[in-house]
């Protein structure tokens, strides 16, 4: 990463940085109150369906508290009836703290698997699970058993539950009621990448309660906060696996009718560039397409073949005004953006370019000076009358994108 003051206070400065680390991990998570499941409300035994928990958390017959919003359905949507009941097996076995369950003789182990894995992703609450084991043969039922391992204990995850949604609530509560969804979604992509670190250690990092409440998060942390705050909004979402290097969990919302992924913990910035920039955001993946997701990572398809996103209207670059194609319009968006730095007082703005040749010639003309020793920056300073200082980062050159920052 390279920075370099383009005008202002001082001499040019040049900055060198290391590139930061991406900290990737998956783990076993996920939860949701189907139809028919008899529930504990203030000591009355009553029968429940999927609509109620939706207007209020319920407690499961283990005692554990079932938040409304923490379950984010897609790949599951399309299961067949018996693929369903091992679903939803699952998710009682779980839910209800049981030590194993059998895998059922309708489904092969290849499916059974693939059930275990879409729960993880799906069922956002299930933080608590510590692990699942392929047991024995019984030869009663002709089939395997799978052992189960919990990491707390009820009271513990109804603790963290409840503080979890709470946390949540308050997110939501900042919300305008004249927000759109465009809106909503960068707020909470904003809120995130200022508020939760990212973390490669530690007992929570791999749930909603660490992102939320913990504020420490990897991958799926992000990628299941992000997906509940969606919930609670009504956007429709899911959550996407795939592989850079080590596995890893993103989001995909769907807006104006067009999906779109979002990678939360790819959108923090370098360490380096953190300490210096504490409130900077990045968006180099907030909104894009499938073609800019997978510049540096494979989607996995084992689940289901997640939408397809070509769409790039409400990409952040395309619908911000910051994206050029050419380097006059590159100038004019750099004038115009350090303006609007310049009245509302915040301090930074990224620029996409069409191309890494035009990325180059912008880092390149926009401080040469003319035959007059006058240079395009410099003229733009002028034109402002700005008296601070202007620099720029090329730590996303390569993705053919500039952090202006104005101070």
């Amino acid at each position: 990463m390279v920075e370099i003051m383009l005008c202002g206070r001082g001499k040019n400065r040049i900055f060198c940085a290391a590139a930061a680390l991406c900290f990737l991990l998956t783990a076993l998570s996920g939860c949701e109150q189907e139809d028919g499941i008899t529930v504990i409300s203030d000591g009355t035994t009553v029968e429940i369906t999927e609509s109620d928990v939706a207007e209020t958390g319920k407690y499961a017959e283990s005692g554990l508290y079932i938040p409304e919003n923490m379950v984010t359905k897609y790949a599951s949507l399309d299961y067949d009836a018996r693929m369903q009941d091992a679903y939803d097996s699952v998710v009682d076995t779980i839910m209800n703290f049981e030590p194993s369950a059998h895998m059922p003789l309708t489904i092969s182990e290849t499916d059974y698997v693939k059930v275990l894995e879409t729960v993880r992703c799906e069922q956002l609450m299930l933080f608590y699970l510590q692990d699942r084991t392929l047991g024995d043969f019984d030869n009663f039922t002709h089939s395997y058993t799978i052992d189960f391992t919990y990491k707390f204990t009820v009271d513990e995850v109804n603790s963290m539950l409840k503080e979890t949604e709470q946390a949540a609530m308050e997110i939501i509560s900042q919300l305008d009621d004249d927000m759109s969804d465009y809106e909503k979604l960068k707020f909470f992509h904003d809120y995130l990448v200022l508020n939760v670190e990212s973390a490669v250690e530690g007992e929570y990092v791999d749930s909603i309660y660490g992102a939320l409440v913990n504020k420490q998060a990897l991958c799926e942390g992000y990628a299941k906060a992000f997906s509940y705050l969606c919930n609670l909004s009504g956007i429709e979402n899911m959550i996407v696996t795939g592989y850079t290097g080590v596995d890893h969990m993103w989001n995909m919302v769907k807006l104006n009718g067009s999906w779109y992924h979002i990678d939360i913990g790819w959108d923090q910035p370098a360490e380096a560039l953190k300490a210096q920039y504490p409130d900077l955001i990045l968006y180099q993946y907030f909104l894009v397409d499938d073609a800019v997701i997978q510049n540096n990572r494979s989607i996995n398809n084992y689940l289901c073949a997640p939408p397809d996103a070509e769409a790039e209207t409400m990409n952040y670059f395309v619908y911000e005004g910051k994206y050029a194609a050419d380097y006059g319009e590159a100038l004019k968006i750099i004038e115009d953006s350090c303006r609007s730095c310049i009245d509302t007082g915040e301090k930074y703005f990224m620029l996409k370019f069409d191309s890494s040749n035009l990325c180059l010639q912008t880092i390149s003309d926009l401080i040469r000076p003319d035959g007059s020793g006058v240079s395009d920056i410099d003229r733009i300073v002028e034109r402002l009358n700005f008296k601070g200082q202007i620099s720029y980062i090329d730590y996303y050159k390569q993705y053919r994108i500039l952090i202006f920052v104005v101070e």
